[in-house]
């Protein structure tokens, strides 16, 4: 996946994203649904992927797991 700027601004938006795989060193083009198919992985997380990737250039990072507002288990007891 890349995003490419459009060379005409009338025509197309600012940012617009290309879906794209190398296959035996070749690069094809493919469809919106063929990607989310492949990784699977819903509309919603690939475009907050796409919100969070154009600012910074890099895709966010996984918090899963990582927030501190939970007592660990051998505090409990």
């Amino acid at each position: 996946m890349t995003t490419q700027q459009g060379s005409n601004a009338a025509a197309l938006p600012e940012n617009f994203y290309r879906y794209n795989f190398t296959i035996h060193g070749e690069i094809k083009l493919i469809y919106f649904k063929a990607c989310l198919s492949t990784f699977g992985i819903t509309k919603s997380r690939l475009e907050r992927i796409q919100k969070n990737l154009t600012p910074t250039g890099m895709a966010p990072l996984d918090r899963r797991g990582k927030r501190q507002n939970r007592p660990k288990a051998s505090e409990r007891y």
